[in-house]
C-alpha cells in the first residue's frame, strides 16, 4: 500500500494561562489520530492529530490543539481497520511536532517557559490500552 500526503494544516489551537506557575514542571500530554470519512472510492483519506497538554493531575488540558492530514493510497482502503500501518504512527509524531511548534510559539509570546519536545519518547499505544489518569483514546494515543 502506497501513502501519499497531500496536504497539511493546522486545525485549531487553544492556550490558557494556567492558574499557577509553581507545577508547570509536571506536564502530561495525550493525543489522538482521528479519521474522518474516506472518498467514496476509498483512496482519499482525511486524519486529525489531536494533541492536549496537562500541568500535573488537571482534568482540563491548558493547551490543546488539531493538525489535520489529508492523504491519498493507490487503492482502496479502510484507515480505521488498517490504523497499526507505522504511517499512521508517523502522522501522530508529524502532527504533534507540527502543533508543539505552534505552542511554543504561543508560550513565548505569552510570557509562559517553552515546553520540551522530545519525539523520541513518544509511545504509541493502540486505542483501549491507556495509562491510568489519562483521557481515552479513539484510535491511537501517544504519550511523552
Amino acid at each position: 500500500m502506497q501513502f501519499d500526503i497531500s496536504r497539511d494544516f493546522l486545525d485549531g489551537l487553544m492556550i490558557q494561562q494556567p492558574p499557577s506557575r509553581e507545577g508547570l514542571s509536571e506536564i502530561r500530554a495525550a493525543g489522538q489520530l482521528h479519521f474522518l470519512p474516506s472518498s467514496p472510492d476509498g483512496t482519499m483519506h482525511t486524519a486529525v492529530t489531536a494533541f492536549a497538554l496537562f500541568i500535573g493531575q488537571a482534568e482540563q488540558p491548558f493547551a490543546r490543539g488539531g493538525w489535520r492530514f489529508l492523504f491519498t493510497t493507490d487503492a482502496k482502503f479502510d484507515p480505521k481497520a488498517g490504523s497499526n500501518d507505522p504511517f499512521f504512527q508517523h502522522l501522530m509524531v508529524l502532527g504533534t511536532g507540527k502543533i508543539m511548534a505552534q505552542l511554543n510559539n504561543l508560550c513565548m509570546h505569552s510570557n509562559l517557559p517553552l515546553i520540551p519536545f522530545e519525539p523520541g519518547r513518544m509511545v504509541t499505544q493502540p486505542a483501549g490500552q491507556q495509562p491510568p489518569a489519562q483521557p481515552p483514546a479513539q484510535n491511537q494515543q501517544a504519550q511523552q
